[in-house]
């Protein structure tokens, strides 16, 4: 018998193509047979998603704590898929997809867990949010606070709301640098006359606090 070890292992799944139908087939028959021990909490999962202290320091660079705590508390984590307020299959804290596949979230999907979630949010706001974000004109000289707090706003309202017809007296504030505007430019989005004005206006009333630091 072969003994596969650590090198022959990765030798092995370096020639992996999705479009050879016998990898992909292999790969399922390694799943079901691997059943008993591909779980969140395994030894083996838990290491392999643990960032080396390169990423972690390039992390929290690009993605401030700050931005990562202030949407953790106001989006909450669910371990299971739901349905958010806007009518569409959520999971985690607020992620919609899988950035790793790209594949949607939906109702039937398995639960997750906390450190999953945690993982999930980071690639999101790395992937999809810090490249629209990175536009945004002074974006280099901001504090930690600042871009904490429009990596919030944009998680909640897209990633893409800088430009936009709708949001154009934050729009104005951050291109002509009129910083000491931006947490009153913020309040105005909260959703007027909503069942959800109350939730909104405190998230914004925070962002616009931690815009301050």
């Amino acid at each position: 018998m072969t003994s596969w070890g650590p090198s022959k292992l990765n030798d092995f799944f370096k020639n992996y193509s999705e479009n050879n139908p016998n990898h992909v087939a292999a790969v399922d028959a390694l799943q079901q047979a691997a059943a008993g021990f591909m779980f969140d909490e395994a030894q083996w999962v838990r290491l392999f998603r643990t960032k080396s202290e390169a990423q972690e320091t390039r992390g929290t660079q690009d993605i401030p704590q700050e931005a990562i705590d202030i949407i953790k508390k106001y989006e909450g984590f669910r371990s299971e898929p739901y349905i958010c307020p806007a009518g569409v299959p959520t999971i985690g804290y607020g992620n919609t997809y899988y950035p790793s596949t790209g594949k949607a979230v939906s109702v039937g999907d398995a639960a997750i867990s906390e450190q999953t979630a945690k993982v999930l949010l980071q690639e999101c706001l790395e992937r999809d949010f810090l490249p629209a974000m990175k536009k945004i004109p002074y974006w280099s000289e901001m504090s930690n606070g600042k871009r904490g707090a429009l990596l919030s706003f944009a998680y909640n309202l897209g990633a893409n709301f800088y430009g936009s017809d709708d949001f154009g007296t934050i729009t104005r504030r951050l291109r002509d640098k009129e910083w000491d505007l931006v947490p009153a430019a913020l309040l105005m989005y909260r959703n007027p006359g909503s069942p959800f004005e109350e939730g909104l206006r405190r998230r914004r009333e925070e962002e616009g606090k931690l815009w301050l630091t």
